[in-house]
């Protein structure tokens, strides 16, 4: 949606995303986040390597275990980019319904 320049209350014009546009995205990231929520387990997957350790030497799961606390790491900072996605869709499609007046 385009809307004009208004000089009397000094905003330029601005092209803003529908409402509903807005929301598919929050849609599809939300649902990222669930499906990576469901997949990344750390804490079942930590204890099923405890329980591995326990049967042998600890020693050599102690790397496996790096990796894995690695790459939990990650999937942490990708879902907190995610959430700050869905921060920045929020604020726009706030933006965008009081552009149409709706707020």
């Amino acid at each position: 949606m385009f809307v004009s320049a208004n000089v009397y209350e000094g905003t330029p014009s601005r092209l803003y995303r529908s409402p509903c546009e807005i929301r598919r995205d929050i849609k599809v990231i939300s649902k990222q986040i669930k499906e990576a929520d469901e997949m990344l387990s750390v804490r079942n997957i930590l204890v099923e390597m405890i329980h591995e350790c326990s049967k042998g030497e600890p020693e050599k799961w102690i790397t496996e275990l790096e990796e894995i606390v690695c790459e939990a790491r990650h999937s942490y900072e990708s879902l907190k980019r995610l959430e700050g996605a869905i921060d920045d869709l929020s604020e726009e499609l706030e933006e965008s319904l009081c552009a149409l007046g709706l707020r």
